[in-house]
């Protein structure tokens, strides 16, 4: 990933964590953008040179974006690799981007002699879910909640 890209993905990012928190109900929408933003600047503070992190960035045939993940090659509660997150462009889905970026990130991390690699995945993302699965990625932990309100 270049510095430019790297300031776009930061943007997107943070407003995309944001909502998936509020829509998670994790997070309120007055504290979501401010959240997002110090955890991603939290786990990336020299950008796309931080330290022990990988951004990587998919491209088609045509040399055009198509996707791009963000893994941090050790974890400080657990065991492996992280994928912090892995997107592909909307119009690109479908296509098998998906696969392909997850399995490079897969390449990459073993490479640097990492031997598992984990991520967490929002319960109703079921598309991803299904991708996680298929290549072999289990679930080890749950977190549940039943919504009381009327």
């Amino acid at each position: 990933m270049t510095p430019s890209e790297f300031d776009v993905f930061r943007r997107r990012t943070i407003s995309e964590y944001a909502a998936e928190h509020v829509r998670a109900g994790n997070w309120s929408p007055d504290q979501a953008e401010r959240l997002a933003e110090k955890e991603t600047d939290d786990l990336l503070p020299n950008g796309v040179n931080t330290s022990g992190m990988l951004l990587l960035v998919g491209e088609n045939a045509s040399a055009e974006v198509v996707g791009l993940v963000w893994v941090a090659l050790a974890r400080s509660n657990g065991p492996g690799a992280w994928i912090y997150d892995i997107e592909i462009v909307p119009e690109q889905r479908g296509r098998g981007h998906g696969r392909a970026l997850l399995e490079a990130a897969e390449r990459e991390v073993k490479s640097r002699g990492v031997h598992s690699l984990g991520l967490n995945v929002f319960g109703g993302n079921v598309i991803a879910r299904g991708l996680y699965e298929s290549s072999g990625y289990e679930a080890t932990s749950i977190q549940m909640r039943k919504n009381l309100s009327p």
